[in-house]
C-alpha cells in the first residue's frame, strides 16, 4: 500500500491562471484538507492571503524563485507538511520557474521517500500564447508536464482557438485538457506523474544512448572537495558509470561550489555554505555512485 503523500507540481507564466486554477483543486473532494506552498517574487503574496481563506495550512516562499534559490525553505516545509498529515500538497511556482530544476531540488531533498509525485500541470495562457510562434521556453516547460491546461480559451475567436489546440498537438503535447476559469474534470488528470522519467530521460547531447537511466543522491557533507578534485570524479565516473549529469554542492574550505556538468562541459560557481552538501547523479550506472565511491576517487 502507497502511503506517501500526494504532491503536485504547478506552473505556467504570470497571470497565466495558476492560482485560480489551485483555488479549484483545493475545493474538490480528492484534494480535502490540502495544503499548498506559494512562491512569489514579491516580498509578500497577494494569492497566498487569497488561498489562506479556503486553506488551513498554505506556506509561502516569497522574494526569489524555488528553482534559483537554495531550495532549503521549500524541502523544510515539506518536511513539516509530512509531519502534520497526509493531505495532498500543491507546490505553485513562480511564473519562471524550471520545473525541471524544482523536481531536482526536491530529489536532492529526497522528498521522494515521503511524498508521491502526482502531476506536474503547466498552465498555458490562451490569450497572450502566440499561435504562429509559441516561446521555446513554455513548449519546453509544456513538453515536461504531465498535463498541459490552456486557459482564457473564451476570449479568443473559435479559428484562433482551434489552431492554438492544434498548435500545442503538434508539438507531441498528448495530454492537452482546456480549462474555463480554472475548471475542468479531474478525470482527465493521470494516476502517476511521468515527469521523473523525463527529467532522467532528458538528455542534452544530441544523440541520447537508449539504455534506461536511473539516479543517485549522495550526501557529501564533511568531505573536502576542491574544484579540481570534482572535475577529476566527474571525469572518472562518467566512463566508468556512464552517467550523463551531475548537479550539486560540495564544500571546499569556506566556501561551497555549484557544480552542475554533462558530458560536454562542467560549470563550477563559488558561494557561502547555506545548503545541504549533496549531488544529483543521472547515469545508466548512477545507483553504483555512492559516497564510498566519491571518497575513494578523493584518494
Amino acid at each position: 500500500m502507497n502511503d506517501k503523500i500526494a504532491l503536485y507540481l504547478v506552473n505556467g507564466a504570470l497571470g497565466a491562471g495558476k492560482t485560480t486554477l489551485v483555488d479549484f483543486l483545493v475545493q474538490q473532494p480528492e484534494f480535502a484538507g490540502a495544503r499548498v506552498v506559494e512562491n512569489e517574487f514579491a516580498s509578500e503574496s497577494i494569492d497566498s492571503c487569497t488561498l489562506a481563506q479556503r486553506l488551513d495550512e498554505v506556506a509561502t516562499i516569497a522574494g526569489e524563485c524555488i528553482c534559483c534559490s537554495s531550495g532549503e525553505e521549500l524541502i523544510d516545509i515539506l518536511h513539516n507538511f509530512a509531519i502534520s498529515g497526509k493531505a495532498p500538497v500543491i507546490i505553485e511556482s513562480t511564473g519562471v520557474a524550471n520545473t525541471l530544476r524544482v523536481v531536482e531540488k526536491l530529489l536532492a531533498g529526497d522528498i521522494f521517500e515521503q511524498y508521491d509525485l502526482k502531476q506536474s500541470l503547466y498552465v498555458v495562457d490562451g490569450a497572450e500564447a502566440r499561435v504562429d510562434g509559441l516561446a521555446e521556453a513554455l513548449l519546453a516547460e509544456a513538453r515536461a508536464a504531465d498535463t498541459v491546461l490552456i486557459s482564457k480559451l473564451d476570449l479568443l475567436a473559435e479559428k484562433d482557438r482551434q489552431q492554438l489546440i492544434e498548435t500545442l498537438l503538434q508539438q507531441g503535447l498528448t495530454n492537452v485538457v482546456n480549462m474555463d476559469h480554472g475548471k475542468f474534470d479531474l478525470v482527465q488528470l493521470g494516476d502517476k506523474s511521468q515527469i521523473l522519467d523525463y527529467l532522467l530521460l532528458h538528455e542534452p547531447a544530441e544523440n541520447a544512448a537508449e539504455n534506461a537511466l536511473n539516479y543517485s543522491v549522495v550526501d557529501v557533507s564533511g568531505l573536502a572537495i576542491s574544484a579540481e578534485k570534482i572535475e577529476k570524479i566527474w571525469t572518472n565516473s562518467r566512463s566508468k558509470y556512464a552517467l550523463r549529469r551531475m548537479k550539486g554542492a560540495v564544500a571546499d574550505g569556506d566556501e561551497i561550489l555549484h557544480i552542475e556538468a554533462t558530458p560536454q562541459q562542467m560549470q563550477v560557481t563559488r558561494g557561502a555554505i547555506d545548503e545541504s552538501l549533496k549531488l544529483v547523479i543521472i547515469g545508466e550506472r548512477a545507483r553504483e555512485v555512492t559516497r564510498a565511491v566519491i571518497t575513494e576517487e578523493l584518494g
